[in-house]
């Protein structure tokens, strides 16, 4: 009863009724992960879908030596579901950016839950739409944007997933821990493109980087601007 009041809270079951949280409950593991623990790893089979319910991580793709940060997760994200619904092997690392709890969903009992709560599809298809929508809009980015419209965009994008406000509103603080290698990989930069990108942000004022890598947005109309 506990774990399906709070399956209640999270966007993919949000809409499904006490019944239907109680059948997925029944199914569902939890999994706790220490900071840097891999939870899912590339190359392997996907045997189910993970729901995230405390800490953060992120999605990764390792090459060689270099990392490319593909998405990070907050309480409420899912992720794995692609392996779950092709067969196909994970494409990527996801990783524990923090101590991190999750929900696991194995892939049969994934595929039960699917034909007997349709709710379920339908939510998950619109949440993959916004994903979809969300990486094609970065594509543009990529293609169209310089290293400083790129970090602008990344910077508007976490502080309204990962932001909170500050200073009465004056500002909002990304609660991750990001160095320069960080937004480096997030915005396919090499670190020096980045480091001169994020000190002009920081002399105009548009946001401040305290000594623990945590950044603040204080000029959003700015960064808006120089993102588009």
């Amino acid at each position: 009863m506990i774990l399906s009041k709070a399956l209640g809270a999270i966007p993919l079951f949000s809409g499904l009724t006490e019944e239907q949280l109680e059948y997925v409950a029944k199914y569902l593991k939890r999994r706790s992960y220490a900071e840097r623990d891999v939870i899912v790893r590339r190359g392997t089979p996907g045997d189910a879908l993970f729901i995230l319910t405390s800490g953060k991580a992120k999605c990764v793709y390792l090459d060689s030596e270099d990392e490319t940060i593909i998405a990070i997760y907050r309480p409420g994200d899912f992720f794995g579901e692609f392996s779950v619904l092709d067969g196909e092997e994970r494409s990527a690392d996801v990783v524990a950016l923090e101590p991190t709890e999750v929900l696991a969903l194995p892939a049969e009992d994934f595929h039960a839950c699917l034909h007997a709560v349709p709710g379920i599809a339908v939510e998950l298809l619109k949440q993959l739409a916004g994903r979809l929508r969300r990486a094609t809009s970065w594509i543009r980015s990529l293609s169209s944007q310089d290293v400083y419209g790129r970090i602008a965009s990344q910077l508007l994008h976490l502080s309204k997933t990962h932001g909170v406000d500050v200073e009465n509103g004056a500002g909002r603080r990304i609660e991750l821990r990001l160095t320069q290698n960080d937004m480096a990989s997030l915005v396919g930069a090499s670190r020096e493109s980045v480091n001169k990108a994020m000190g002009y942000f920081k002399q105009k004022g548009f946001i401040a980087v305290d000594t623990t890598y945590h950044i603040t947005v204080y000029d959003h109309d700015a960064l808006v601007k120089r993102a588009a």
